[in-house]
């Protein structure tokens, strides 16, 4: 079975004309988290999501509220990718599919989303997520995922992309902090290249 791809943390024109090239399954955006120098306001990430071309767009957010929910309903994004807290109120009011993310790994919260129809997928990342650091992929391998799909983050880049990959097994692969360059922005060389290796090796 193929690997789908998630290129995450969009922020410019020039970020969706690369995606629209390269063709990921997924495109994400930061919302709602100025700690984070990829978060976009939501009319501009709007704009970007119009613009892109057979790629689902996925709303980046952490422990969102539902005004904020209420937003991303309406602004064009396929998915939402929870980080933190999913509150029982924002859940309730989510039209969209959502991306469970974990940071560690929560066994009490994955027995509660099991249980929650419209969480599609898990994501596991760093425990920081956007620092580039790899969460642990034994540990990982081990989880009862029950028939969610599986987002692998944190740390990935086009050199251990195929050993991720070889090690979790996941659905999907994600990527942000691996392909951009040093003063910020998408690096289209490191991009293709990730974008190639998991092809390849799927």
């Amino acid at each position: 079975m193929s690997v789908e791809i998630k290129l995450c943390g969009m922020t410019t024109p020039e970020d969706i004309a690369l995606v629209n090239r390269l063709k990921p399954e997924y495109a994400g955006f930061v919302l709602f988290f100025p700690k984070s120098r990829r978060n976009l306001d939501i009319e501009k990430a709007a704009e970007l999501v119009k613009a892109l071309d057979g790629v689902r767009a996925v709303a980046v957010t952490v422990s969102p509220t539902p005004e904020q929910m209420e937003q991303i309903n309406e602004a064009g994004f396929d998915y939402i990718q929870v980080h933190g807290e999913l509150y029982e109120e924002t859940y309730s009011c989510c039209k969209l599919p959502v991306i469970r993310a974990f940071n560690d790994f929560q066994i009490g919260e994955l027995a509660r989303c099991s249980r929650l129809e419209n969480v599609k997928a898990y994501l596991f990342d760093a425990a920081e997520p956007g620092s580039g650091k790899r969460c642990d992929w034994d540990k990982l391998s081990r989880l009862p995922i029950g028939g969610k799909k599986l987002f692998l983050a944190g740390g990935l880049t086009p050199k251990n992309v195929v050993r991720a990959i070889e090690a979790v097994h996941p659905d999907c692969v994600d990527v942000s902090s691996g392909i951009e360059r040093p003063e910020g922005g998408k690096d289209p060389a490191l991009a293709e290249a990730f974008v190639r290796n998991v092809r390849e090796r799927s």
